[in-house]
């Protein structure tokens, strides 16, 4: 999904990215993350680059700077660093280790081989070392040694998946299919990692010239509960395009494509399907293609339990077999982004090729990031660039429009709105985000009748959406519509069971509460909402009100304190400020429900 088209629970504006799932079930991300050895240390999913930091003067600070430039996610930086450090102590196993993986994240792979064959002659069989010389036999189309790099490699930790897909591949790269996939049973014995055997094992017959098998194994990897994931889908797809079952391809993209999942990759084969356009080639016409898919899939499923460092890792390997996979580079730039390395980011979102149809996507985040280095002018132009290329695509008005939300420009941003919703002829249920993004420019800038309609169609497109229930339903509270407070507490109620851990929502919930009087009740909801987001001044200064009126006067001034501490926005700051000397009046509590 789209950046721009995500909307936050939160009544501010702001940008949020979300991952991608490569395979959909909770329980083979979770075995892998259980079994993740190889990665990186950090804390700080964002921080401020360490580039400018020179090499210091001894071991020890050059040691301790890489540390820093790791937390920071400035992989280049502790590379250099940890490089530095290695000068006075070439042996050290630990600086070794380190320097090879920093150096895989900044997408040196070479240099991380050379580091590699230092750790093995430290440390003979390193798991980390071995895999990278492996990969780079497989590199230079040295399929026989890669495998005698892998011979007597422990199935331990998370080499019980990795191992089995690279020996694997390894086989089919010398021709032994049979080989290959007895190679990847092992991947059977851990929890949860059926369907990416049958992908596999479906990618390795197809690409043997053995169709029935590989439909067999494909039709299995698709039975995934919450539905297949995009990538599956479009390799089972390309096989039956490929193999004269263009009717069972097109139904496969369609049960795809629902209002609750959308794929420019699938979008683009329905097109082609229904354009009698001739199929795609497999995504793995080589054996190295195929290391390279393992090694994605492995760092999408890592992605997905949020190992961003080790996800980093498995894609850039990914990319230094296959460095045309656009999927594998729109997942590190997704992963770059995420660090708040936007410049790095950019860079790789540039190398999708522009046939690809993801490449409209990796534009638009660029533009994006564009805005968040600070060169808003120059997103604007590009996005309304992009805008005028397409007029069949609403991404970049959507991305404008968020754009100038977020520099507060919100009646321009409501303008923007029209033009995308003017786009869609039959607004189906996928095109409640537009009347919802709209809704909230014309919310911000005064325009609450235009509001309250487009948040309402939002409802008619898509019942139940929580996050336009949570932000209507709060505006007519906050807004005193008193005739709307019995609907906004029916309508908030329905939004916390559907989101029970949506603090935002809770807090709409306890507000709800507190403005119709039942003080006791509110405080119980808010209390829950501010455990969910401890460091929020919006909700601390309602806990605070709410308090205040059950007689909890000390709790109250605690609460409005904690609240100003957060950085509140400026109005409510000087209430804040007023409350803390003054207090508020107090009010009769309504009793029951």
């Amino acid at each position: 999904m789209l950046l721009s088209a995500c909307f936050p629970t939160e009544r501010p504006a702001s940008i949020r990215r979300t991952g991608r799932r490569l395979f959909g079930a909770g329980p083979i991300v979770l075995a892998l993350a259980a079994l993740t050895l190889m990665g990186c240390a950090g804390q700080s999913d964002r921080a401020p680059a360490s580039d400018s930091l020179s090499l210091a003067a001894t071991e020890a600070g050059n040691f301790l700077a890489a540390r820093q430039a790791e937390r920071q996610r400035d992989y280049g930086s502790a590379a250099r660093f940890i490089l530095a450090a290695l000068e006075d102590s070439p042996d050290n196993y630990d600086m070794l280790v380190r320097a090879q993986t920093f150096l895989v994240a900044d997408g040196q792979f070479e240099e991380a081989v050379a580091i590699a064959r230092r750790t093995l002659r430290v440390s003979p069989g390193h798991p980390q070392s071995v895999l990278l010389q492996a990969l780079a036999d497989v590199r230079r189309g040295d399929f026989t040694g890669a495998e005698r790099q892998l011979d007597g490699q422990p199935l331990t930790a998370i080499n019980r998946i990795v191992l089995p897909l690279v020996q694997a591949w390894i086989h089919v790269g010398q021709n032994r299919p049979a080989a290959a996939l007895n190679a990847l049973r092992p991947i059977l014995e851990v929890n949860g990692f059926r369907p990416l055997f049958e992908y596999h094992s479906a990618l390795i017959n197809d690409f043997a010239g053995r169709p029935e098998l590989a439909e067999e194994h494909y039709k299995r990897s698709l039975d995934i509960e919450g539905g297949a994931p995009a990538r599956l889908v479009e390799a089972a797809g390309s096989y039956l395009e490929r193999n004269g079952k263009r009717d069972e391809a097109r139904a496969l993209y369609a049960k795809f494509q629902t209002e609750s999942r959308d794929s420019a990759i699938i979008g683009a084969a329905l097109t082609r399907v229904a354009n009698g356009a001739p199929p795609p080639p497999s995504i793995v016409p080589t054996a190295t293609a195929g290391l390279a898919e393992a090694l994605f899939n492995v760092a999408g499923a890592l992605r997905q339990e949020n190992n961003q460092p080790t996800a980093l890792v498995y894609g850039r390997l990914a990319l230094a077999l296959q460095p045309d996979m656009a999927v594998g580079v729109l997942l590190v730039a997704d992963i770059l982004d995420s660090y708040g390395r936007r410049e790095q980011a950019n860079a790789m979102y540039a190398r999708i090729p522009a046939a690809s149809p993801i490449a409209w996507t990796a534009r638009v985040r660029v533009a994006e990031n564009l805005h968040l280095l600070g060169r808003t002018d120059e997103a604007i132009k590009m996005l309304e660039a992009m805008a005028a290329e397409r007029p069949d695509r609403t991404e970049a008005l959507l991305a404008l429009g968020q754009v100038l939300r977020i520099k507060e420009r919100f009646a321009d941003a409501a303008k923007v709105y029209d033009r995308a919703i003017a786009r869609v002829r039959n607004p189906d249920a996928r095109a409640w985000s537009l009347f919802y993004a709209r809704g909230i420019a014309h919310e911000r800038s005064k325009q609450w009748t235009k509001a309250e309609a487009d948040f309402l169609k939002a409802l008619e497109l898509q019942p139940e959406q929580p996050d336009v229930m949570n932000y209507l339903a709060y505006s007519w509270v906050d807004q005193g519509l008193t005739q709307r407070y019995v609907e906004a507490r029916r309508m908030l109620e329905r939004a916390v069971t559907l989101r029970p851990n949506s603090g935002h929502i809770i807090d709409s919930l306890g507000w709800v509460l507190y403005r119709t009087g039942f003080y006791p009740e509110a405080v119980e909801v808010l209390e829950r909402a501010v455990e969910l987001l401890p460091e929020d001044p919006v909700l601390l200064d309602h806990l605070g009100d709410a308090y205040w009126q059950v007689g909890r006067v000390n709790e109250a001034r605690f609460q409005w304190q904690r609240a100003l501490a957060h950085k509140p926005e400026p109005d409510a700051k000087a209430e804040i400020e007023r409350k803390l000397v003054s207090g508020l009046q107090r009010r009769t509590v309504r009793q029951g429900s």
